[in-house]
């Protein structure tokens, strides 16, 4: 939006400095169902501060980059009032929520290319969904879809969350094949450094996520195939207290209602256990192009994982929908998206608590190369599990975009 400043934004990123300013606005409103409607109006935002230093271009060494990112951000979005397991604002809970107005540093983290980009080595503190279970279609809560179930696989915030101190490689030996593995701590802290804590104490406070990405061409279309998986060395709380929950019939557990169970739950006693696991599958496929710009068309996507039911509130969980870039005449660079996901939890919770799903769709407008609007509206089924058997939530909304 603000130009080249007069030439001073290509003469510091000439000398290996580039600032990246991006805002994001949103208004939802919860128009039906969900935990309430009355004042179901929300406003929130945030923004991302990037700084990227070139170590090549600053004298330094070749092949290195030094990555900060700051997150203002403020308003804690219509979650609450949705009422779902998922968030249908992601962008309202980075980097943390509840608080209102925050700002972190958020990110800080080196990478280094080596041997003509065929291995890279980074470390720092990190948002892991850089470098895992990325989509083409379904990847950035800012652009594409809001609610934090089209972002990563749900269950990978169980063993990286956002973010954590770590390091690790992705290794890249043909065009066709890219291997990524991470170490981190498991805990993550966006508003604190980390080291205070991090891989403190037994080796246990440890995650380790490694993902096997292949790129396809079906029918000279481009597809990416992913598989992965993650490890946790930490203590972890199983999801059903020792407790007569499960001897409880359904109708009294709704008549207990989740506010008195989850009063209740913190006072019992859990069983723990001493690691997690689970294995993820993500996939991407054009399946129309435009001649003259492969980017430009329409594909589909899905992503798959499965957890321990012990120790995760979800134990299966699944999306899939459809992803495109330049589908109206003359509207080269607007992107849409619909999406279906599913949330399959534990059979450890109480029996009223089944599972959660929903669709979105979102329309994002390039006004110009520096605004997007996109309306977005998203229908969620059985919000909160089904615990409190809240009818079907529909929330529609905005969003602005802004690149300054």
């Amino acid at each position: 939006m603000t130009g080249d400043w007069g030439g001073l934004r290509t003469a510091i990123e000439d000398k290996g400095f580039r600032l990246n300013i991006g805002l994001t606005q949103i208004v939802q409103t919860n128009m039906h169902g969900g935990a309430s409607t009355n004042n179901g109006t929300r406003y929130s935002g945030s923004a991302d501060l990037t700084l990227t230093l070139d170590t090549g271009k600053l004298g330094l060494w070749d092949g290195g980059l030094i990555v900060l990112n700051g997150e203002p951000k403020w308003g804690d979005g219509i979650n609450g009032k949705a009422g779902s397991l998922l968030p249908v604002n992601m962008d309202a809970i980075k980097p943390n929520s509840g608080e209102g107005a925050v700002m972190t540093l958020s990110e800080y983290f080196i990478w280094q290319s080596l041997f003509d980009n065929k291995l890279c080595l980074f470390a720092g503190k990190l948002d892991a969904s850089r470098a895992f279970d990325e989509n083409l279609f379904a990847n950035d809560e800012r652009t594409q879809f809001m609610n934090v179930a089209f972002r990563n696989n749900l269950m990978l915030g169980a063993f990286a969350p956002y973010t954590v101190l770590g390091g690790g490689f992705r290794l890249q030996p043909t065009d066709w094949l890219r291997i990524t593995t991470a170490v981190v701590d498991s805990q993550g802290r966006a508003k604190t450094t980390g080291f205070e804590t991090a891989f403190h104490g037994d080796a246990g406070n440890v995650s380790v996520a490694h993902e096997w990405s292949l790129r396809v061409r079906p029918f000279d279309k481009l597809g990416n195939q992913r598989v992965g998986f993650a490890w946790s060395g930490m203590d972890f709380d199983h999801v059903d207290p020792v407790s007569p929950f499960r001897e409880l019939t359904p109708a009294l557990l709704s008549l207990l209602g989740s506010k008195t169970v989850n009063k209740i739950a913190p006072l019992l006693p859990y069983e723990t256990s001493g690691d997690n696991v689970m294995v993820y599958y993500n996939f991407d496929q054009y399946l129309y192009t435009e001649a003259e710009d492969p980017t430009q068309g329409f594909g589909l996507f899905g992503r798959f994982g499965w957890a321990r039911q012990d120790v995760n509130p979800v134990a299966h969980f699944y999306s899939i929908g459809l992803g495109g870039k330049g589908l109206v005449p003359d509207r080269d660079r607007d992107t849409c998206g619909i999406g279906y996901y599913f949330a399959d939890l534990s059979n450890r919770l109480p029996p009223t608590m089944h599972s959660e799903q929903g669709v979105e769709c979102y329309y994002n407008i390039e006004i110009t190369p520096w605004l997007h609007i996109s309306p977005d509206l998203q229908f969620v089924v059985d919000p909160g599990g089904g615990l409190d058997s809240h009818d079907v939530a529909i929330v529609g909304g905005v969003r602005v975009q802004m690149s300054l």
